[in-house]
């Protein structure tokens, strides 16, 4: 089973984020967090990510970490993209994160607790 992280970094602007050093997050997440791939992106919840999400997510037993916003908002808001590529938004491939209120530290513990707990 791969593991990809799909990481929203919501244009850098909103102001639940202010805390987060995003490159520094990535950064950490990509060496110490074992993953098969990861993408950031600028607001998976638009046109252009919904546009991403249909030709990357797949149903071939890939779970999809999303480290973004509250998780009640991430549903509505990813909903349309996973529909688009066909991939149901299971508690078994999809597991949000919410990074939104916490400073960098604290969204890589919650990023590595997720990832860990898949099995």
């Amino acid at each position: 089973m791969k593991k990809a992280i799909l990481m929203c970094t919501c244009s850098f602007a909103c102001p639940s984020m202010k805390d987060l050093n995003i490159p520094e997050l990535a950064e950490r997440v990509r060496m110490e967090i074992p993953h098969d791939f990861m993408l950031l992106h600028g607001r998976l919840c638009e046109d252009n990510g919904e546009n991403l999400m249909e030709s990357l997510l797949k149903n071939d037993g890939t779970i999809y970490i999303t480290p973004a916003c509250k998780i009640e908002k991430q549903k509505k808001l990813l909903r349309d993209g996973f529909q688009r590529a066909g991939v149901e938004m299971t508690d078994k491939i999809w597991k949000p994160v919410s990074i939104q209120f916490k400073n960098t530290d604290q969204a890589f513990e919650d990023i590595k607790k997720v990832v860990e707990e898949i099995k």
